[in-house]
């Protein structure tokens, strides 16, 4: 009797550590949503699987196609799921659609609505390493403290992440909201 005791004790710790756990690793910002069908926050940034991509008015096969996105690894931001498996868009300019989740895949690029500057290092007072131009689909390297290691072309270096779509989701998704 004095071990099942024991164990009872033990895993009473242990799921009170582990609620303890999930309290600690929930997002402070309450913008995003952890209740989604996927359990993926919503918002967050995807890209586009393929050269083209059907949007629809609403989700299921059944709605009519609004737009053809034409760009495979353009950044998309995910806004909303529904259960069965589809994910209302935002694209750069606002619009809003849904498409089916195989179309989507973890983000790869960020987009350049601007001229930006890259850095050598994640520092506002980094040397400038090269820039590119407004429309430029540059590669997701990695994050760093709130900047992207991105690549383009010969062009390799480090930007903000507020500067550029497909950087900061909670940014970009307020700015409609």
């Amino acid at each position: 009797m004095r071990f099942r005791a024991v164990i009872f004790t033990v895993l009473v710790h242990l799921s009170v550590m582990g609620a303890a756990a999930q309290g600690a690793a929930a997002p402070a910002d309450s913008r995003i949503r952890l209740d989604t069908p996927s359990g993926y926050p919503v918002p967050r940034f995807l890209s586009l699987k393929a050269e083209a991509t059907n949007c629809r008015t609403g989700p299921s096969f059944d709605h009519p196609i609004r737009f053809v996105y034409k760009r495979a690894g353009a950044p998309v931001l995910v806004v909303a799921e529904s259960v069965d498996h589809w994910r209302k868009l935002r694209d750069p300019v606002g619009d809003e659609c849904w498409v089916h989740e195989t179309t989507l895949k973890a983000q790869t690029h960020i987009l350049v609505r601007e001229a930006i500057a890259l850095r050598r290092r994640p520092a506002p007072d980094a040397n400038i390493s090269a820039r590119i131009g407004s429309g430029v689909l540059a590669r997701l390297v990695k994050r760093k403290d709130g900047w992207i290691l991105v690549t383009a072309a010969n062009a390799r270096g480090w930007v903000a992440a507020g500067e550029v779509w497909g950087g900061d989701a909670l940014t970009d998704s307020a700015r409609r909201d």
